[in-house]
């Protein structure tokens, strides 16, 4: 586990100490100053990858997300319906009808991701909007969407139990036939 989201902090930290280090090196010449600069730079290089090897919860849901955009817009029914609850049967419901009956047109842009953990990190909650161009009932366009997921840790995988849009503007949940 992480001490922080990031390894910037520990970072910068290590990063202020050898300028310390080099500044009193440059001051005195002694040797034992550049042993600590290197040290210090040494550090800062390994907990940057350290971080890269560390994937919390909250990166892991991130992914599930891109990874569930990524098969609805292939198109790829089971792949879609696995990031989705099997308890969840009238969401599975609405996803395999929306992938019928809609066709994203190129790529969805997907904006301002905020995850929140709950429960001893075993509930999520993301927020994010998606844009992009679709075709659906012989008709194309393109509108912005914004949307709330929850998600639910179930045998060590993320699953999707609820997904409501919102209004882009006001954040109000929308009904989920409205456009």
């Amino acid at each position: 586990m992480w001490f922080t989201e990031t390894a910037i902090p520990p970072m910068i930290i290590c990063s202020l100490i050898a300028v310390i280090f080099f500044v009193l090196w440059y001051l005195r010449q002694q040797m034992k100053y550049v042993v600590g600069c290197l040290v210090m730079v040494g550090a800062a290089i390994g907990f940057y990858f350290m971080e890269l090897s560390i994937i919390t919860e909250r990166e892991r849901v991130e992914s599930d997300l891109y990874g569930l955009i990524s098969a609805f817009e292939k198109k790829e029914v089971e792949p879609t319906l696995n990031y989705i609850s099997p308890r969840a049967e009238g969401l599975r419901a609405l996803v395999q009808t929306a992938l019928n009956l809609v066709t994203i047109d190129g790529r969805l842009r997907i904006t301002d991701v905020l995850t929140e953990l709950k429960s001893e990190n075993s509930i999520a909650t993301t927020h994010f909007r998606a844009n992009g161009a679709a075709t659906f009932g012989g008709f194309s366009g393109s509108s912005p969407t914004r949307w709330e997921l929850t998600w639910q840790k179930m045998g060590g995988e993320w699953k999707v139990t609820k997904a409501s849009r919102l209004n882009p503007i006001t954040g109000e949940p929308l009904r989920v036939m409205a456009h």
